[in-house]
């Protein structure tokens, strides 16, 4: 029995003494404590970001998101110039990181997109919405859709309605864009590299809900071109008194399409009806 206590008692000796070895052989390579502490603050870090991803922690501090958000855009893509100057379209942040994940393949999880913008969204604000992020996020789900970048061109568009603005908090764009008369489309083309090349929108788009297609209204609105011309948004228009735009009751889908731009001959993008909305914002139109 002593010589099972003995060997019992000298194994855990031999364990506490590879334990001390280990952590003094791993100080040594460290020219400082402070570079140890800077490892373990990363590490630390590292671990909430992984219980926050599946669900253990509910909400990051605001050093976490501000790290989530540099350590995937600030410096490593863009730096800050390009997020103060940036022209933004009624989509916002959602379209510019979504961009970057889909087409410019930027390694972006889920739950990273949600925290990247929340934060450029609260640093660098463009409309002031009394909707939460979720319900805008399921609003902006229902009007966006874009063609992932056909022909080296990657082409977003809204479907502008009352529930989108009233979303983000632009209701005064409702009448502007004359709502009441007319299908409104924001249409934005981008590319990462060279020039996309301004073209007359009223010669290429069209839209379809049920009989043929339908040429859009002249004239065309350019919102704005970015000095480097990688892209340029417009606003496209159809009036609602042709009788087979009637996106009504008995319609079940529409398309809005543009042909022959970046040498793709027809890119086409589809709704059907009727377009789903969180409750909040379908009962401002109620």
């Amino acid at each position: 029995m002593k010589i099972i206590k003995f060997f019992a008692g000298a194994f855990a000796v031999l364990i506490s003494l590879l334990i001390i070895l280990s952590i003094a052989g791993y100080l040594l390579l460290y020219d400082s404590f402070s570079d140890f502490k800077a490892d373990f603050q990363f590490a630390k870090r590292h671990l909430r970001l992984e219980l926050f991803n599946r669900g253990y922690l509910e909400d990051l501090s605001q050093d976490d998101i501000r790290y989530v958000y540099q350590s995937k855009c600030y410096r490593r893509c863009h730096g800050e110039a390009a997020m103060i100057t940036a022209v933004l379209s009624p989509a916002g942040w959602f379209q510019v990181v979504e961009r970057m994940r889909v087409k410019e393949n930027v390694e972006i999880s889920g739950w990273e997109v949600d925290v990247i913008i929340r934060y450029l969204e609260q640093v660098y604000p463009t409309t002031k919405s009394r909707f939460s992020y979720e319900v805008r996020k399921k609003v902006h789900s229902a009007v966006w859709r874009n063609d992932l970048g056909h022909g080296d061109i990657y082409t977003d568009v809204i479907y502008v309605t009352p529930e989108y603005l009233h979303s983000i908090g632009a209701e005064h764009l409702i009448d502007e864009y004359n709502l009441e008369n007319f299908h409104v489309f924001i249409t934005s083309f981008s590319v990462h590299d060279g020039e996309v090349e301004m073209f007359d929108l009223d010669k290429v788009a069209y839209m379809k809900v049920s009989n043929g297609e339908v040429p859009s209204t002249p004239p065309w609105e350019l919102r704005f071109q970015t000095a480097d011309k990688h892209h340029f948004e417009s606003i496209v228009r159809f009036s609602k008194q042709n009788d087979s735009l009637d996106t009504g009751k008995g319609s079940k889908k529409f398309e809005f399409f543009i042909k022959n731009v970046g040498e793709v001959d027809k890119r086409v993008f589809e709704w059907l009806l009727p377009l789903d909305y969180p409750a909040e914002v379908s009962a401002l139109e109620r």
